[in-house]
């Protein structure tokens, strides 16, 4: 086993490294939003005036929790509690994008908001599809 696969999750499938490089995202863009409010201002492209400084470092530390949440879960991913959190961490994070976008109508559908769309849906449906493969009761 090479040194770099010794860091890979361990469990079957592809789910995990899936797993570990959304997390690995989060964890890029949560730095980007402790230093700069300018990408957050894409995904709510139609209120930028509303991205703040401090708007844009919580969810810089929310994404951040997120990440280490889905981080854990893929190294962990047969306890139910861990793939239960991420999974949830997953439907928080459709929520409130979508709310953005059609309730709060701060989001506006492009590259900004596309991606973490995709992202969640995405690892939702591919979650609950793959639930009693991970998840043995």
């Amino acid at each position: 086993m090479s040194t770099f696969t010794a860091f890979l999750p361990q469990s079957e499938g592809k789910l995990p490294y899936w797993m570990l490089f959304v997390s690995s995202l989060a964890v890029f863009n949560s730095i980007q939003n402790f230093v700069t409010t300018s990408l957050t201002r894409r995904v709510y492209n139609k209120s930028p005036a509303s991205v703040s400084g401090l708007q844009a470092r919580t969810f810089a530390v929310w994404t951040l929790a997120s990440a280490f949440i889905r981080l854990y879960a893929a190294y962990n991913i047969t306890i139910k509690p861990l793939y239960d959190l991420a999974l949830i961490s997953y439907v928080l994070a459709l929520g409130h994008f979508v709310a953005e976008a059609v309730i709060f109508r701060t989001a506006g559908l492009g590259p900004g908001l596309l991606s973490p769309l995709v992202v969640a849906s995405t690892s939702l449906i591919w979650m609950t599809n793959q639930y009693d493969f991970y998840v043995k009761a």
